[in-house]
């Protein structure tokens, strides 16, 4: 293939072009270079409307009606474009250009003296850094090429280019295509108001402002702030589906707790409870974990973000994503711990149930504490029931951990002697009340009789397992009033006064717990 020579040869060409863009900017530093070393007589729209470089974003000023403001007394610091870096702006856009005008003034004056690095809250509230560094100053990462002109009523500072608006994510939520379930939902528990602060002086309204608060932003995230920065994952409308359908049958609800409109809020709500981290995540993630605001952890973070499409925003980033890539266990169902210990929803039977700390002792125990159960009386059958809350219409594996005789007496090697019974709601919605569990970890039915089971003696912990995969058909949430946990599982001693030498009559119970089976 040849070139064609059109009179000029191509690299000499590129080299002009090279040698006169240069040769601008140096012009254009040239020009700016002095200082202002007094004040002009001029206003900030006067002043600014009297230079040439500056008759584009003069325009501007006026589309966006703020020739008259920045006539006022009212004191302003601008940071002003020159007409060569507004060249594509559209001046027919003009709430584009009402954006890219209030992105460029801060109230109150703001020259150089002592900036080294501070976050300016412009006029549209965005936060931009006006700073000092090692090639001068900069306003947004972009060179001010005159700075500290001062007028009558302001400071001009005068930019290499200009600050395009940036949505916050707020913002983004509600521009963005494709992600129009997510955003429905989320808009749905927003709630506008009158603010009264803002609209009355001396008890007299001057005028209406309205203020929108939104219950799921000032508990998951305050993306509608500029000073808070997350990072979010938003699940387009089909991974919106995808997560439903799957999150859906973790909260089948009883009629009387609700039904199915329930379980559809329990699973929208579900959705969104991990999407929002805080702070700037690019990728890669050095880390090895990321935990939501909702203080859920993920090992390997950067899977959760493979394929997903990033933008940057003035409050942090957005990723949109076609799945959303956590599971149940690390996000909605989650292990299940009750310490022993607590007397939150525990009920002894023929027991004198006292607190014992492990500090000292060499052994690992939950929060450093556990339950000792002493007998009262002589005789057996004492028991200790504890009442478990949160457990999903999901399955799961249960344990109860016992503590040995051992962390008090070395020389105490006795095992314990138990059975367990398990309360919960069936499938047609009937609470059962402790029915027995066999030697395989099945729950059998009410009335029968279960088996026994014995504890080795060890010098640590024994997380013995109770019930294997059992499917809880109904959930069994926290309710703020009236809640009284519907999963319950009893623990009782079956050691009888003649096997007091071979068995321990004493209990000691670490927790219970209860692992999701995937």
């Amino acid at each position: 293939m040849r070139l064609r020579n059109y009179g000029v040869p191509v690299f000499a060409l590129l080299t002009f072009l090279t040698v006169l863009a240069v040769s601008c900017t140096d012009d254009l530093n040239k020009h700016y270079s002095a200082e202002q070393t007094t004040k002009s007589n001029l206003n900030l729209y006067q002043y600014i409307q009297a230079q040439t470089e500056l008759s584009t974003f003069t325009k501007m000023l006026k589309i966006a009606g703020y020739d008259t403001i920045l006539k006022s007394s009212q004191t302003f610091t601008v940071w002003a474009p020159t007409d060569h870096s507004l060249e594509n702006v559209n001046l027919l856009d003009t709430a584009q250009i009402i954006k890219i005008v209030e992105n460029h003034i801060a109230r109150f004056s703001y020259p150089t003296t002592a900036i080294v690095s501070k976050k300016m809250i412009m006029l549209d509230n965005k936060l931009i850094v006006f700073a000092n560094g090692s090639e001068g100053y900069t306003f947004g990462g972009l060179k001010i090429v005159q700075s500290d002109v001062a007028t009558k009523n302001g400071i001009i500072h005068v930019l290499s280019d200009y600050l395009p608006y940036r949505m916050s994510i707020w913002e983004f939520l509600n521009n963005a295509e494709g992600i129009d379930s997510v955003r429905n939902y989320i808009n749905s528990f927003s709630i506008t108001s009158i603010d009264t602060a803002a609209s009355y002086k001396n008890g007299f309204m001057i005028k209406k402002v309205y203020k929108t608060t939104n219950i799921l932003l000032k508990y998951f995230a305050e993306i509608n702030k500029e000073d808070s920065i997350y990072t979010v994952i938003w699940p387009n409308n089909t991974a919106w589906v995808e997560a439903y359908n799957r999150i859906l049958p973790y909260y089948n609800t009883l009629n009387k707790d609700g039904g199915v409109a329930t379980q559809i809020a329990n699973t929208k709500l579900t959705i969104i409870k991990d999407l929002f981290f805080r702070g700037v995540k690019s990728l890669p993630i050095s880390t090895d974990s990321l935990f939501s605001t909702n203080r859920n952890g993920f090992a390997d973070p950067n899977r959760l973000f493979v394929g997903a499409q990033v933008t940057e925003l003035s409050n942090g980033l957005s990723y949109v994503t076609d799945k959303l890539k956590y599971n149940a266990t690390e996000s909605w169902c989650p292990k299940i711990k009750v310490e022993a210990e607590s007397g939150f929803y525990r009920t002894d039977t023929l027991f004198t149930p006292t607190i014992q700390s492990s500090i000292g002792t060499g052994f690992k125990i939950s929060n450093y504490n556990y339950l000792n159960l002493t007998p009262i009386g002589t005789g057996s059958n004492q028991s200790t029931t504890f009442q478990i809350p949160y457990t999903l219409s999901a399955k799961y594996d249960i344990y109860c951990a016992f503590v040995p005789g051992s962390i008090i007496n070395p020389l105490n090697v006795k095992p314990y002697k138990v059975k367990f019974y398990l309360s919960y709601v069936d499938s047609n919605g009937k609470q059962v009340i402790n029915a027995p569990v066999d030697k395989n970890n099945a729950v059998m039915a009410k009335g029968q009789i279960g088996d026994v089971f014995t504890t080795t003696p060890t010098s640590q912990v024994q997380e013995m397992l109770v019930v294997s995969g059992f499917q809880f058909p109904y959930t069994n949430l926290y309710k703020t009033t009236g809640y009284a946990p519907t999963v319950k599982l009893k623990v009782e001693n079956v050691v009888v006064t003649s096997e007091a030498a071979k068995f321990s009559k004493t209990l000691r119970i670490d927790y219970i717990i209860l692992k999701p089976v995937q």
